[in-house]
């Protein structure tokens, strides 16, 4: 994977720590974190698409880990400070 893109996974994972986002709600988080995966995926070259998808997958691991899969009933929800 280039380092563009790496770079870019990495901004990922410190942007979805939870000091980011306690205040706001779930469709913000949700919202956000879609539309820059699909920056992400639009920079890549298809030789990188592999690489980046597994890459993505993890970080949405690790968004499952911090709590943040939720319904869509709960998307409307404020994330607390306390998770």
């Amino acid at each position: 994977m280039r380092d563009d893109l790496t770079i870019a996974v990495g901004e990922l994972y410190q942007a979805i720590r939870h000091e980011h986002w306690q205040g706001k709600t779930y469709r913000q988080f949700w919202t956000w974190f879609n539309d820059r995966c699909i920056e992400i995926v639009g920079m890549a070259e298809t030789a990188d698409l592999d690489a980046l998808g597994t890459a993505l997958l993890d970080v949405r691991d690790a968004i499952e880990a911090g709590g943040y899969m939720v319904g869509s009933d709960r998307l409307d929800e404020t994330i607390d400070p306390e998770m």
